[in-house]
């Protein structure tokens, strides 16, 4: 699975971007070094889009900013459906076992889906 290390978090996002804004500090830590770069440049007009970005992180929901700002969290399946890697494979496979016991799919979607599951 993934390593979480490396994981962004928003609330310290917007935190950043509403104290150390106009530095810049805050694209930095989401990995955008050009912005970043960008404020220190225009440093003494940069506060109020800095400002911005931490309401902007704010009202993020935490979903849309992992989909954005920590992608290794996210797979994609066969379908091209994204869902978070950190899922729970005990509990999956069980799922999948009950609807292959109640028919609903074949023993060979069973086993297909499980490996998926393994990976």
């Amino acid at each position: 699975m993934s390593n979480n290390s490396n994981k962004k978090d928003k609330n310290i996002a917007a935190i950043l971007a509403f104290f150390l804004g106009h530095f810049g500090v805050h694209h930095f830590y989401l990995g955008n070094t050009g912005l970043g770069i960008l404020h220190l440049v225009t440093f003494f007009i940069s506060f109020i889009p800095s400002w911005i970005d931490g309401v902007t992180l704010l009202t993020r929901s935490q979903d849309d900013f992992d989909r954005r700002y920590n992608p290794k969290l996210f797979e994609r399946n066969e379908e091209g459906r994204s869902w978070p890697a950190i899922i729970n494979v005990a509990d999956e496979i069980l799922k999948l076992d009950t609807l292959f016991k109640n028919g609903v799919i074949t023993f060979e979607e069973f086993e297909k889906r499980k490996a998926i599951l393994l990976r």
